[in-house]
């Protein structure tokens, strides 16, 4: 009995040790993450034998990243095992604007680079992912799993827009015009273990959520003048619309509910269920909110008034706290493999997400510092200067098909395949925008390999997603907030990735 006792605690101190390797490993991943560039709001890149199969992999769920795609596939893992993997994506981007205020003519330019393909800031993006499951006595035998991944992630930067010189000769706007950076980071507790034998797991998921948004714009708002004097002449075209250019760095917490269930109805079959419900989110930061006034003669009466403000053509400059909700969509997945013989697994996948939650981001402002002169005392030019900002949405909910294969070429390769159709949550062009990049139902290809060397699985594998093409004729203002939703003009889109990853089972 005292040996049993002693080889038990000796088997417990030796796994915490690896416990806290792994999770000084985990902490440096963390501290990558924070600078995560990614983009596409589900997750892009957990696990490389998932990707390479199209993310069919809610019933095979055979490795650390079961944690993400259905944490019951821990239950079914024969060692423990520790994981990560870094997925690199580019984004081929390009908008041509067509952006103008009534009829596209030459007179009625807004300052878009109208005409000129625009394309995404070309940077090669990067989402690291990790994850450790070790099986321990509990309840009979457990498998319990602490892991960090990315559901939620986009970044896209774009360069589109200078002001007319009719407007103003002397101003430019900073080079991140249109930025959308937005990662929402899983920190996953798993727990799973077979409730009955060779047939039913179940598995479950606490997450905390930590979620980071850098958010820019450029907005058109109407001349606050016009409200006063609608045939002021400093108020027509071009300058009865006042060029604003608003950045907003917050972060927030939150909480979310990952389960899966993986049934075995025969030996050669499995099946598969997941919800997935994160919690909604507020961020909380600061914003800077510019404002490039309009540049018109204005005779000495003007000075120090309300009049020479808009006519002066300098900047205005104000800093404030902000809040915005996140309401993040939950979903639910339907999974099936087949080991069609000895060395062939199929495995199709769906996805149901609930996108119609989400309604974009609404920036809520408190704590105004910077305004000073009219812009502070006039009480409709500091409402004007202190509005709040909304860049709505009105998406639906969707549904994601995927497929893969995996061949067991030898014992030392294992070689993979998959394919995908995502549909869009933006159903109508009106939706089409630079910070929301989707533009229609996606199809994506990828392909990989696993090398099986004694206790370790390294893989690689790529994928291409391409969108449709989609053309957007006259902008639209959904929501009467007096500035438009959508971005008038022709889209393209293309993505590339490539993930590494590697699996240790010990």
């Amino acid at each position: 009995m005292g040996n049993k006792m002693f080889g038990f605690l000796n088997m417990m101190e030796t796994r915490m040790g690896i416990v806290k390797v792994s999770a000084a490993g985990l902490a440096v991943l963390l501290l990558l993450s924070s600078g995560i560039a990614a983009s596409g709001f589900e997750a892009l890149g957990v696990g490389a034998k998932a990707t390479a199969m199209g993310g069919a992999f809610r019933a095979v769920a055979d490795d650390w990243s079961a944690a993400y795609y259905n944490p019951a596939g821990y239950a079914d893992l024969l060692d423990n095992q520790l994981g990560a993997n870094l997925a690199l994506f580019q984004y081929r981007n390009e908008i041509t604007p067509r952006y103008y205020w009534d009829a596209p003519d030459s007179q009625n330019a807004s300052g878009m680079m109208n005409g000129r393909p625009g394309y995404n800031f070309d940077e090669v993006l990067n989402n690291p992912s990790a994850g450790l499951a070790l099986r321990l006595p509990v309840f009979g035998e457990s498998v319990f799993g602490l892991s960090i991944y990315q559901p939620f992630d986009y970044n896209v930067k774009w360069n589109l827009y200078q002001p007319l010189t009719t407007y103003n000769s002397k101003l430019t706007l900073p080079g991140n015009q249109f930025q959308n950076n937005f990662d929402i980071v899983a920190f996953q507790l798993t727990a799973a273990r077979e409730f009955v034998e060779d047939k039913l797991s179940l598995g479950v998921g606490l997450q905390l959520l930590r979620a980071d948004l850098l958010y820019t714009n450029v907005l058109f708002r109407t001349n606050p003048y016009l409200a006063r004097d609608p045939g002021w002449e400093p108020a027509t075209r071009p300058w009865e619309k006042v060029t604003q250019w608003t950045s907003n760095d917050g972060k927030g917490w939150g909480f979310g509910l990952n389960l899966g269930a993986k049934l075995k109805p025969s030996e050669n079959m499995t099946l598969a269920a997941t919800i997935a419900v994160p919690g909604d989110i507020t961020v909380k930061g600061e914003s800077s909110l510019e404002f490039y006034m309009p540049e018109y003669y204005a005779p000495v009466s003007y000075y120090g008034t309300v009049e020479h403000m808009l006519t002066a053509g300098s900047k205005i400059v104000d800093s404030a706290d902000y809040e915005a909700t996140l309401k993040l969509p939950p979903s639910f997945g339907l999974g099936m493999a087949y080991q069609a013989w000895e060395k062939l697994l199929v495995a199709v996948d769906a996805e149901f997400t609930l996108w119609s939650r989400f309604d974009g981001f609404n920036f809520v402002y408190s704590n105004h510092r910077g305004l000073k002169g009219p812009a502070d005392t006039a009480a409709d030019m500091r409402e004007f200067f202190t509005s709040d900002i909304v860049q709505s949405v009105d998406w639906s909910n969707t549904i994601e098909l995927m497929a893969g294969v995996a061949y067991d070429y030898s014992d030392f390769v294992t070689l993979l395949g998959g394919v995908s159709m995502d549909q869009s949550p933006a159903r109508k062009n009106e939706q089409f925008h630079p910070l929301f990049f989707d533009l229609g139902t996606k199809l994506s290809l990828s392909t990989g390999l696993i090398l099986h060397l004694e206790q370790w699985d390294l893989g690689i594998s790529t994928s291409y997603t391409r969108y449709p093409d989609a053309s957007v004729e006259e902008l639209e203002d959904i929501d009467g907030d007096g500035h438009p939703e959508n971005f008038a003009g022709d889209f393209k889109g293309a993505t590339y990735q490539t993930v590494f990853s590697f699996n240790y089972r010990f």
